[in-house]
């Protein structure tokens, strides 16, 4: 069987919620649907009686059978047990201490009725879990699966990498590759590509994943088409979670007005339920701007029917925010960047729907910094974006790494600071971009100023310019003023000359045009060669690193 014939998948394992994806006949990445019919799988294991459930069907026993559920496993694997870990999955299974690993605790019934003690470490949960996804994969192609390019978080350890790769063999997947979330996202996304997405240019993109249990941010460096991670934080402080219970205690409090009953003191039954619930308003409202919120049999046999409307949510929502502001700020800093090189927030993550939230997110950046939600459904980005590097092994385009576990941890060089060349003392356009994989090489033609016989190339390293700080006098300019055109910043300015070079052209003239190349290679010594190729005239300087 040739590789163009096998088959291929994307799966994107998160804490909450997992989902596949193939590429379909248009060679596009296309999301399935599972046995439910719905296109997340809820990152779930739960049992009843004799019964082991998985996806949607645990989720719904976590209303009523919440000591036998089990979710939160993915992040437990290759991690030893720590006593705070049930203080985190509380309401669901109890974790315990088996030889310092985390075990979870459930029970179940044999057919006469006995019940018997489970104990399963993370590695069984999710070895159980993902031969369920395989199966609906299959089920849903026909055939069987030949490989599988699967997405982790960019802070996974290289032990957790590990134990997620023994998992999918036992599972019966075969592991290609794993690729970090934010790259997955860029991929799908088409960060450095044109819009035919052949030709691969520089960009800098910051993905922002909003999930259910916590939130990643990002910065992504694509160089010469190449992907990699060069700065990225993770928070618990904001998650959709962390939304869904500004809604629970909000209708918990209509609930209480209305019946004079608090589900919130001791009823975990009442709050299980509605927590499920406001899972659906939560998303109602990013597209809609009123949505309802009904749960039969809230407490004490009493039905509970409610709305909220955006705005309402906006304003309780909105001091949830911060933290993620917060990191987002950080990362870019942390960095050495200023969010004006930022070229495009990348959103992904079902909570990053929120139109407060992108609102928020967006006033942090220039309006020259894109804000993108534009590559499908939002918390389905990071499986088609593997789905998209798996149809690339196997058109042979990218070669899958022969140690799909620790392919991710491979470390190269990169260009510590952007050159390029001088135009003024406070402008530099960059050529070759801080944090591009070395050996690199990028060229650019530029022409002469009117009536010059000879091209002077200054080159030079360079460093961010500081946001301009907004003048007061300028606010309180007269209304009906002329309004002036926004001037455009430089995004660098040289801090320290490397080179200055002078090519003579006797026989220049208005289309003239000289092509400066940039060089590095793994040695660090920058080279740039200016050549005017009618001529045929060059000139070369060598810059030791």
């Amino acid at each position: 069987m040739s590789a163009a014939a096998k088959t291929y998948i994307g799966l994107s394992l998160g804490n909450h919620n997992s989902v596949i994806a193939i590429i379909n006949k248009d060679h596009r990445a296309e999301v399935i649907a599972n046995e439910d019919g719905e296109h997340k799988t809820p990152t779930y294991v739960a049992f009843s009686g004799e019964e082991e459930y998985h996806g949607s069907q645990a989720k719904h026993q976590f209303v009523r059978n919440a000591q036998n559920t089990i979710m939160g496993f993915r992040d437990l694997l290759g991690k030893p047990y720590s006593a705070d870990m049930n203080a985190l999955h509380e309401g669901f299974a109890k974790i315990v201490d088996q030889e310092g690993k985390p075990v979870f605790v459930v029970h179940t019934e044999d057919d006469d009725g006995n019940t018997s003690e489970l104990q399963l470490s993370a590695h069984e949960v999710t070895v159980r879990y993902l031969a369920r996804l395989r199966t609906t994969a299959e089920d849903y192609l026909g055939r069987k699966i030949d490989g599988a390019v699967m997405a982790l978080p960019v802070w996974f350890t290289a032990e957790q990498k590990k134990s997620v790769a023994a998992a999918c063999e036992e599972a019966g997947i075969p592991l290609l590759q794993l690729v970090s979330e934010p790259v997955a996202a860029a991929v799908q996304y088409g960060v450095g590509k044109d819009a035919s997405h052949e030709d691969a240019k520089d960009a800098l993109a910051l993905v922002v994943d909003v999930g259910g249990t916590g939130s990643d941010v990002a910065l992504v460096a694509s160089r010469g088409g190449l992907y990699s991670v060069v700065a990225s934080k993770h928070t618990v402080d904001l998650s959709g979670d962390i939304v869904d219970d500004v809604l629970v205690k909000h209708f918990a409090a209509e609930f209480q007005r209305q019946n004079k009953i608090d589900v919130l003191q001791g009823n975990a039954k009442a709050v299980r339920k509605l927590k499920q619930a406001v899972e659906t308003t939560k998303r109602t409202l990013s597209s809609a701007t009123t949505a309802p919120c009904a749960v039969e049999s809230l407490a004490e046999g009493i039905d509970f029917n409610g709305a909220i409307n955006r705005t309402r949510f906006d304003i309780m929502s909105g001091k949830v925010y911060g933290p993620l502001l917060d990191v987002i700020s950080s990362v870019i800093a942390d960095a050495g960047y200023t969010t004006a090189q930022v070229d495009q927030v990348l959103l992904c993550g079902g909570a990053s729907r929120i139109r407060r939230l992108q609102s928020r997110i967006a006033g942090l950046f220039p309006e020259t910094t894109e804000v993108r939600e534009d590559a499908g459904e939002l918390d389905e980005i990071i499986a088609a974006g593997c789905a998209e590097q798996a149809a690339l092994i196997a058109q042979g385009i990218v070669e899958a790494p022969e140690d799909a576990a620790n392919a991710a941890d491979l470390v190269v060089d990169m260009l510590a600071k952007p050159v390029g060349l001088q135009i003024s003392a406070d402008e530099l356009v960059a050529i070759l971009h801080k944090d591009t994989p070395l050996p690199a090489s990028r060229s650019v033609k530029v022409a002469l100023p009117a009536g010059q016989k000879r091209a002077y190339v200054a080159v030079a390293e360079g460093e961010p310019v500081p946001p301009k700080e907004e003048d007061e006098e300028e606010d309180e300019e007269d209304e009906d003023a002329e309004p002036k055109e926004a001037e455009v910043a430089p995004l660098y300015r040289p801090s320290k000359l490397l080179a200055e070079m002078v090519l003579e052209l006797e026989d220049a003239d208005e289309n003239t045009r000289v092509e400066i190349t940039f060089f590095v290679g793994t040695d660090k010594k920058l080279t740039v060669t200016a050549t005017e190729h009618v001529s045929g005239k060059s000139i070369t300087a060598e810059i030791p690193q």
